[in-house]
Formats: C-alpha cells, sequence, structure tokens
C-alpha cells in the first residue's frame, strides 16, 4: 500500500506494485461484480452514506473482501482508511492513494481512469464536505464518466450526500451498524439502489 504520494510518482507506483495488470490484454464486455451488485464495465457509479453507522465502513469491507485477489485502487479523500481495520490478506492487491485535498483526488482519478489498467477505481469523498463537493464543477463529473466509458475502469465514488450528476447506479445505504461489526462475521448491508440513465457527453 502507498504512503502519500505525488501526482506524478503514481504511474510508477501503479507499474510497480501491478505489473501484470499492465500487460495488453483483450477487454472484457463482462459487467464488474461486486457482492450482490453489478456495476456496469466502464461506469461511473455513487455509494452514499449520510450518517456513520450506515455501513460504509462495512461496504469497503465487503469490496475488499470480494477484490481480494484483484487490483484495486482506493483514493483516500481525507487520509482517513485504516488498513488494519480490515487485515493484510484483504489489502494485499490494495492501492492505497492518501490525499488531504478534493483537488488531489480528483488528479489521482484523472490518472488512474486514463491509465485503464485496473477494472475497480474506489473514489472515497464521504468524508470531504459537502460545501467542497458543491465547488467541483458539473464539467468534472462528465469527464470523469467520459474517461471511464473510454478506459473500462469502473469507478465506485463515496459521498455523503447524492451529488454526482450522470451517475449509472446510486446506491444508498440505509443500515444501523456499530464498530464491532467489523471484528466479526457482517451482516448484509442495507440499501436502496437506484439505476439512473447516463446523459449523452457534454
Amino acid at each position: 500500500m502507498s504512503t502519500l504520494l505525488e501526482i506524478d510518482e503514481l504511474r510508477r507506483e501503479l507499474r510497480e506494485k501491478f505489473p501484470a495488470a499492465h500487460r495488453p490484454a483483450p477487454l472484457s464486455e463482462e459487467p464488474h461484480a461486486t457482492s450482490s451488485l453489478t456495476f456496469e464495465r466502464g461506469s461511473i457509479n455513487e455509494v452514499v452514506s449520510s450518517q456513520p453507522n450506515q455501513g460504509m465502513a462495512l461496504f469497503i469491507s465487503e469490496l475488499l473482501a470480494q477484490e481480494c485477489d484483484l487490483p484495486l485502487a482506493l483514493i483516500d479523500g481525507r487520509d482517513s482508511f485504516d488498513p488494519g481495520s480490515h487485515g493484510n490478506l484483504k489489502c494485499q492487491q490494495l492501492f492505497w492513494i492518501r490525499c488531504r485535498e478534493i483537488s488531489q483526488a480528483i488528479q489521482c482519478s484523472d490518472l488512474l481512469l486514463r491509465d485503464g489498467n485496473l477494472p475497480l477505481v474506489l473514489l472515497d469523498l464521504h468524508f470531504t464536505p459537502t460545501r467542497e463537493l458543491k465547488r467541483l464543477p458539473m464539467s468534472t463529473w462528465h469527464r470523469l464518466r467520459n474517461q471511464a466509458r473510454e478506459s473500462g475502469t469502473t469507478l465506485l465514488a463515496l459521498t455523503s450526500q447524492p451529488l454526482l450528476p450522470s451517475v449509472k447506479q446510486r446506491l444508498t445505504l440505509t443500515g444501523n451498524f456499530s464498530l464491532d461489526h467489523l471484528e466479526r462475521q457482517p451482516p448484509r448491508l442495507k440499501f436502496q439502489e437506484k439505476h439512473l440513465a447516463q446523459r449523452a457527453a457534454l
């Protein structure tokens, strides 16, 4: 797992950690399955948790368990991820990018989506203040959506409110969990799922 990185170091770190991901291979048309959900390949999706106890940490843990044999990028928007809570096995294929500013997180998203060699990028903004997210121009999300579509990488954005325009799927967590759920067999996540039609690229 990487430490705090400068943007120009990301590509080198990515190629060193996951060399096999950068070998030419035919793109699969299969959707990307996560737990009981299926996210369309090359789409941008949003996972919303408005309260701390609604299951975002459990969602991340379940996602890491599901993808433990595949490379997964986590762009940590507020340097809040605790790998010790999830264990080495779940994190062995994790490319963890620690950010403190939303501008860094967006730059990292740009790079990984353009690179297109990881099947799934998780953009964790659920600790980013809503006022900062609302300052981002809509063109930022449209650009990321187009990059995901062109590269075939699936982007999951984690937020505290539904904010992203033109997402393919929005998942709203509705559970009521305590911290000790991470230390025992986790309960089934509760959520409301909404499929949204994406508008044509601007």
